[in-house]
């Protein structure tokens, strides 16, 4: 009975041992589902980028779009290729790439980039506006194959390499440009900071290039504005803590992504996120 009582006592102990790691292994799997659900991310087509990176992109695309000249969408294409070779979409700051490479694009002050100064590289828009100097003067750029133009402006070790990202710059630059409606959908935890509308409102202002938003409370309104400046809202959601964009009977919010819903065709609407107390 003695050897049967020790028995039983260890086959006990040995379940609980069992369900206990059971549990925490549930638990394990558990958060890294949640995490892995929640996390920070956008989707532009057949591709995954995370909110950084879209944020990032837009302001490319902006700077394409609002360049002194009319250029056409090939030439965020072209740019945004660049980029994702150079540094998948990051702005990366001195030191933190080859040489003296500085920013998303990796230019070089040492070889006339910036004027010199590594620190106007770190400028998504002026590093963007300094490749598009560059390629207008490549002749055809329009009709040379990606990878050549490219490489025209970059002058890098393997210019062949910019070929890989066309597919995925095309993607990016339908959605940024607003030539796919609705293109880009982006997803993230609920924000810890959130910009004042009249800072959101100034940030669309100086990167889309327009006059037209308005700020008010939590809202901020672009009377006559179309896609481009929705998608540029939705990737920039979670940098700014923007919950909400409407625009052409379409409602995107950071938990729900682009549904159909009451909105107007005539201004392009976000609504900042509030803060949890």
């Amino acid at each position: 009975m003695a050897r049967r009582g020790i028995r039983w006592v260890a086959i006990t102990a040995v379940a609980a041992a069992v369900i206990t790691a059971a549990v925490f292994a549930g638990r394990a799997i558990w958060q890294i589902a949640v995490s892995h659900l929640s996390s920070n991310s956008c989707s532009v087509g057949d591709y995954d980028i995370d909110t950084s990176q879209a944020s990032v992109a837009a302001a490319m695309v902006a700077e394409v779009t609002s360049y002194r000249d009319p250029l056409p969408e090939r030439a965020a294409v072209l740019v945004l290729a660049a980029a994702l070779q150079e540094s998948k979409l990051t702005n990366l700051p001195p030191h933190a790439g080859d040489r003296d490479s500085v920013g998303v694009l990796q230019q070089r002050p040492s070889q006339g980039w910036g004027g010199g100064n590594a620190k106007r590289l770190t400028d998504v828009g002026e590093a963007t506006r300094e490749f598009l100097d560059a390629l207008v003067k490549i002749p055809h750029w329009q009709t040379r194959p990606l990878a050549q133009a490219v490489q025209a402006v970059q002058i890098s070790a393997d210019g062949s390499a910019y070929a890989q990202h066309e597919p995925e710059a095309q993607a990016l630059a339908d959605a940024l440009t607003g030539r796919r409606p609705a293109g880009i959908n982006c997803s993230f935890q609920a924000p810890t900071v959130v910009a004042p509308a009249r800072t959101v409102a100034a940030q669309a202002r100086s990167q889309l290039g327009i006059d037209t938003p308005v700020a008010a409370g939590r809202t901020v309104r672009v009377p006559g504005a179309g896609w481009q400046t929705a998608a540029w809202f939705v990737a920039n959601a979670d940098r700014l803590g923007i919950d909400r964009v409407s625009y052409d009977r379409h409602v995107w919010t950071r938990t729900g992504g682009w549904q159909r819903g009451p909105a107007s065709r005539h201004a392009v609407v976000a609504v900042m996120a509030t803060l949890q107390g």
